[in-house]
């Protein structure tokens, strides 16, 4: 048995034997008898210090020291973490986009963590996120998807379809000279699924097949009658202007805070700078453009064990007895501004309406695939939105086109 095998399967026995101890505060390595030691968690400048305040308590509980290492999770932090996870050099637990999880899993460089009794406390989605492959990887703190932010100066419609909303956004263009009926990010070059994607799903096309469990296959399921009517309705929003690919993130956002457009599409993550500019804005579902409920993206940030870690007892204790604590994830989202993974969280930030609103649109969001299919999917997509709202051939054709290119690359 090779190192970084043997070091997984000692950390998923951990992971089981220590998921039923996580109703007492000293479970874990203190009550395996095991010695002080370090674990190092490498994550971002605003998770730390959420992170300081939990590690407080695990070190005075078991003896084991916390260090940190502060680093921002990007495609080269991963690819670090991979090289570096089966020599020893990786830090025992990190932070990361579920996304990422496919090919860290793929790689072997994660361990699994039981949530055991403690996952009923997180949302369906955030727990279905951090499975790959029927096992369970990670504990997620927080649920990012796109919702609905209404300029409430402007109107108070809370439109029940996405053509309701462009109804009102024409009638305040003109009656109050507003810009634009919506804003949304977009990109010239590379297009914007992530931001359509509400209402991709409302015309029951959504991106990969999901089996009952939640989990993504590789068999694409945007094509069809479903994609062809979505590709008809983007259609449709570059005729009229209503979507123009030109509207980068900056120009949409800035758009919006500035009185020219009544909605706009955005994750929470725009929150600042509105609530910068004093706003008095509500954060909606995006409505639906077809039949069906419109279901943004979810993007959970969740700690994942390294499968090689220097400490793997007690990183899987600090991760399954102490990060997902109902306190712990209520510190994540204080430290953060992140709309909560936990239920219990959740009911405690009702003193911020807005993300409060953000995180209980997240509920019903779909998790990102983190599937390595994935991948082959975003720079045919994002084109091929922006050739069917610029006119550039006939919609559905290029729907289909799409379609053959993606397929071809995954197999």
């Amino acid at each position: 048995m090779t190192r970084s095998r043997w070091a997984a399967a000692v950390a998923a026995g951990c992971a089981l034997l220590l998921a039923g101890c996580s109703s007492t505060p000293t479970s874990g390595v203190a009550a395996l008898g095991v010695g002080p030691g370090e674990v190092t968690i490498q994550a971002g400048d605003d998770e730390i210090p959420a992170l300081r305040e939990i590690a407080e308590d695990y070190t005075a509980d078991t003896g084991v020291e916390v260090r940190f290492i502060e680093r921002e999770i990007n495609a080269q932090a991963i690819s670090n973490f991979i090289s570096q996870s089966p020599t020893g050099q990786a830090p025992d637990i990190i932070v990361s986009p579920h996304d990422n999880l496919g090919q860290l899993a793929a790689n072997g460089v994660v361990a699994p963590v039981e949530l055991g009794d403690r996952g009923e406390d997180f949302t369906e989605n955030a727990r279905d996120a951090v499975v790959y492959n029927g096992v369970s990887y990670g504990v997620p703190y927080a649920v990012e998807s796109v919702a609905l932010v209404r300029n409430d100066e402007l109107t108070t419609e809370d439109p029940g379809t996405f053509d309701e909303l462009r109804a009102e956004g024409h009638r305040l263009m003109a009656d109050s000279g507003i810009t634009y009926p919506f804003t949304v990010s977009q990109s010239p070059d590379a297009g914007d699924p992530y931001h359509l994607y509400p209402l991709q799903t409302s015309f029951g096309a959504e991106v990969f097949e999901r089996g009952e469990d939640g989990e993504y296959s590789s068999t694409l399921a945007m094509g069809g009658e479903g994609g062809h009517e979505f590709a008809r309705y983007l259609a449709e929003l570059g005729e009229s202007g209503d979507l123009q690919t030109s509207m980068t993130p900056d120009i949409a956002k800035e758009s919006f805070i500035s009185g020219e457009s009544a909605f706009h599409i955005a994750g929470p993550w725009d929150l600042v700078d509105i609530e910068a500019a004093d706003m008095n804005v509500t954060v909606l579902p995006v409505p639906p453009a077809g039949n069906e409920e419109a279901r943004p993206f979810a993007g959970v940030q969740a700690f994942f064990v390294n499968a090689n870690a220097a400490n793997p007892i007690a990183a899987q204790d600090f991760a399954t007895n102490y990060l997902t604590r109902p306190e712990s994830q209520t510190a994540m989202y204080e430290s953060t501004g992140r709309p909560p993974a936990s239920e219990v969280a959740i009911d405690n930030i009702n003193d911020d309406p807005l993300r409060s609103a953000y995180a209980e649109i997240a509920t019903t969001a779909l998790p990102m695939p983190a599937i390595p299919a994935m991948g082959a999917v975003w720079s045919f997509w994002g084109t091929t939105e922006n050739g069917i709202v610029d006119g550039n051939g006939e919609p559905v054709e290029l729907w289909d086109r799409m379609i053959s290119n993606i397929e071809g690359q995954i197999q």
